[in-house]
């Protein structure tokens, strides 16, 4: 197939990818409406935030396996369909234990569809023969942008909860729909004896990485507005700019990313990536005030940009699995890091200060710098 051929897979599989953005930007804008409407502390609110995420990582060992022997087409929809429906739950629990089960059965549905689609994501970049990967994160982060901003806007005109959801599940369901016409399909055939994807071989060390990566955006994610109004002297107001910075700079970089790979390559691409996000971090630790550290988290946000669409599309790549296979065992360590970090580095920045603790890591974006090369070497592909 010629490119031309492709052009609606690749719009499909990019169109899959900011649907699942949008939920997740939706979910996460209604996260204060669901902590008032069912009273909830900063405790018990963590405990669906953690319910979430639970059920997202619980489930990737084995949707490598499921992936390989049902195809990534057919998981990635009904994975998507399944989401988008699951979305509503959480806005229709009565009650706190409603609720955390609703986030873990939504949280398992997207982790199922993260995936079947970046696993479809890269069968569309090899029948491409470029680097495209980043291509489609970046449509999930401007996806995730376009949730929670229609969110916003919901929420502005006064629209309920459970209809907000309803609304943007069903622009979800739509979205999926026109898609699934042309989603490109494969049927790979199961391994014998990689049933489990849990890390291994030749892909641990990418596992590796992906974890550091994911913890360094976690604490992006979590953290930045605390630090700026508790360390850096900045404003309630003003403390969003940090987060704000970063994940701007993050979604312009990754459509940028594809250029940058191909130019850079993979490698250099991770390693000139972790050196910018150490420079940032660095920044934003040495000079703590609002300005300089929100242009700190903007370098952190570019440096990481590209850093997991080149994981994860190296990982559907490898010699010893299949591209499900090494997809799940990225994304189940990954995330293990995007759901253990943040916490660690509250409990730490209690016992020493969220300052040190972020300072720390800059240490793990040297760890990138350090194995990228002996990571990425038995990739199956080197795109030009």
């Amino acid at each position: 197939m010629t490119r031309r051929d492709l052009l609606p897979a690749r719009a499909a599989a990019s169109a899959i990818f900011f649907g699942n953005g949008f939920g997740i930007g939706t979910w996460a804008a209604q996260l204060p409406r669901f902590k008032e409407s069912l009273g909830l502390s900063d405790g018990q609110l963590s405990l669906g935030l953690l319910a979430f995420s639970l059920g997202a990582v619980a489930l990737m060992p084995i949707i490598g396996w499921a992936v390989v022997m049902v195809g990534s087409r057919p998981m990635t929809l009904i994975a998507a369909f399944s989401f988008a429906t699951t979305l509503i739950l959480p806005g229709l629990s009565p009650n706190l234990s409603f609720f955390v089960a609703a986030a873990l059965v939504a949280g398992a549905c997207n982790g199922t569809m993260d995936i079947a689609m970046n696993t479809n994501a890269t069968v569309v970049e090899k029948a491409w023969g470029s680097a495209i990967m980043s291509s489609f994160h970046a449509f999930f982060s401007l996806g995730g942008l376009a949730g929670a901003g229609a969110s916003g806007l919901l929420i502005a005109l006064d629209v309920g909860i459970v209809p907000t959801l309803v609304l943007s599940s069903l622009g979800m369901g739509f979205l999926f729909l026109l898609a699934a016409f042309w989603t490109l399909g494969e049927k790979e055939r199961a391994v014998e004896g990689h049933g489990f994807a849990w890390p291994r071989g030749s892909v641990i060390l990418l596992a590796v990485l992906a974890m550091f990566c994911f913890i360094v955006e976690g604490a992006m994610v979590d953290w930045t507005a605390i630090y700026l109004q508790t360390e850096a002297g900045a404003s309630l107001e003003a403390a969003v700019t940090g987060f704000a910075a970063f994940s701007l700079a993050m979604t312009i970089c990754r459509f940028m990313g594809d250029f940058v790979v191909r130019h850079l390559g993979r490698v250099r691409t991770l390693q000139l990536g972790a050196l910018l996000s150490a420079l940032g971090l660095a920044l934003a630790m040495l000079v703590p005030h609002p300005l300089p550290a929100s242009i700190g988290f903007a370098l952190v946000g570019i440096g990481l940009a590209n850093t997991v669409p080149v994981l994860f599309s190296t990982a559907g790549q490898m010699k010893d699995f299949p591209p499900s296979m090494g997809v799940a065992m990225v994304a189940t360590l990954g995330y293990g890091g995007l759901l253990l970090g943040p916490p660690l580095i509250g409990f730490g920045g209690e016992i020493f200060s969220l300052r040190v603790m972020l300072g720390l890591l800059i240490g793990f974006t040297f760890v990138i710098i350090i194995l990228s090369q002996r990571a990425l070497q038995r990739s199956t592909v080197q795109f030009s």
